[in-house]
């Protein structure tokens, strides 16, 4: 099993694929390779449009002034922390108080209030790249992966 890390091959597979598929077959093969590149040049202007667009994007991002854009990953966390408080600590002690002055078996009668699976996954992932770039960062660790991660430049 061959992996192509380039992607090259991937393009290259794809043009052949569609010029198999959607040419006529009468094509000579001299006919089928110069559109297969042909095709293979467009899709690779395509990706390589769409990755200059992302990182235009991520560059006019990171040089704003607006440093609440700029650090919106502590933002994320420091909401989840809240969430968190408020499902697993508040309700639950609102939950208690009220079967206390009611009068109702607590063991029973409590109920089960929890944040969704995909809220932990999501903000585990997050906070698990923000403190790995954090940490990185204070050891004296400076890249562009490091500053897109924590915001720096």
């Amino acid at each position: 099993m061959d992996v192509d890390l380039t992607g090259i091959g991937s393009v290259a597979d794809l043009a052949k694929g569609l010029v198999d598929r959607f040419f006529p077959p009468s094509m000579t093969d001299a006919e089928r390779a110069q559109a297969t590149l042909g095709l293979q040049e467009q899709i690779e202007k395509r990706e390589s449009a769409v990755l200059d667009t992302q990182k235009s994007v991520i560059v006019a991002e990171m040089n704003q002034s607006d440093n609440y854009t700029k650090r919106a990953r502590p933002t994320i966390v420091y909401f989840g922390l809240v969430a968190i408080g408020i499902v697993h600590v508040l309700l639950p002690v609102i939950a208690w108080i009220i079967l206390m002055v009611k009068g109702i078996d607590i063991k029973t009668n409590m109920p089960d209030i929890t944040l969704p699976g995909h809220f932990w996954a999501a903000w585990g992932g997050v906070c698990s790249i923000w403190v790995i770039g954090r940490s990185a960062e204070k050891k004296g660790v400076t890249n562009k992966l490091i500053g897109m991660i924590t915001g720096s430049k």
